[in-house]
């Protein structure tokens, strides 16, 4: 039941003509992104030859490409997650839900599911740039992979806060506002650190914190299970506002 709902969803996602319309966006900012990079690398191609351990081009494309792909999926995620139960709140199909047998957790992660195809597919098409390069240089494709793993992870996260927001509301653009809210708070805890041991201890739950080792060609075990109680505690989260509405009728 969970992978037909996923079906249904991603196949709703990728018939969106808003689906398409982001996926271009996206290709021309990835593009653009991925060949300022380049040029910038081109650049100080003499500074970094007078370095004794300079920096490699996957490191570097990992830094000033994927990195700050981050911020731009902050705001995709919760725009491909805000219509999954927004949707059926203002066309009021809730309750054609809520009174079938699928359970609410089916539903729930069916459309995660879903919703995670279609983003991860995103993250697929922006990670496959760097490694044309291949046909030219050599790459080092483990900082790649630690890289593509950190946007991912920081992806779903974000897709599981929108999916959360938009089973709050049945207005899909309260749900994106309140998503990238949330997420700007995450990011700005991260420079609460170097203060009182309050403020040092609110940065561990910033992303910022748990993202930077991926880029640097470092998978932290805490930092994976950082992304991966996101994901849970909003699927959870969803959940229970949506059996609190079953319950309610």
């Amino acid at each position: 039941m969970i992978g037909a709902i996923a079906g249904s969803e991603s196949r709703s996602l990728l018939r969106s003509a808003q689906t398409w319309l982001i996926a271009g966006v996206l290709a021309l900012v990835f593009a653009y992104l991925f060949l300022q990079a380049l040029e910038t690398y081109l650049d100080i191609q003499p500074s970094l030859a007078a370095q004794d351990h300079p920096t490699g081009l996957s490191g570097f494309l990992a830094v000033r490409y994927l990195a700050p792909l981050v911020m731009v999926f902050a705001l995709v995620s919760p725009l491909l997650a805000m219509k999954s139960f927004s949707d059926e709140h203002r066309q009021q199909t809730l309750a054609l839900w809520q009174s079938s047998p699928v359970s609410t957790t089916a539903m729930v992660l069916g459309k995660f599911f879903g919703i995670s195809l279609v983003i991860l597919l995103m993250v697929l098409l922006a990670c496959v740039m760097p490694l044309f390069m291949r046909l030219f240089t050599n790459l080092d494709i483990g900082v790649l992979s630690s890289s593509t793993l950190g946007l991912a992870l920081a992806s779903l996260a974000f897709a599981a806060i929108g999916m959360f927001f938009s089973s709050m509301t049945k207005h899909a653009i309260i749900a994106v506002a309140a998503s990238v809210l949330l997420l700007v708070l995450l990011w700005l805890l991260g420079s609460a650190g170097n203060g009182s041991s309050l403020m040092n201890a609110l940065a561990l739950f910033s992303i910022p914190t748990h993202l930077a080792s991926f880029f640097q060609g470092y998978i932290g075990t805490a930092d994976v299970a950082y992304f991966l109680v996101l994901i849970f505690l909003f699927i959870a989260l969803t959940i229970v506002r949506l059996d609190s509405l079953r319950h309610v009728g």
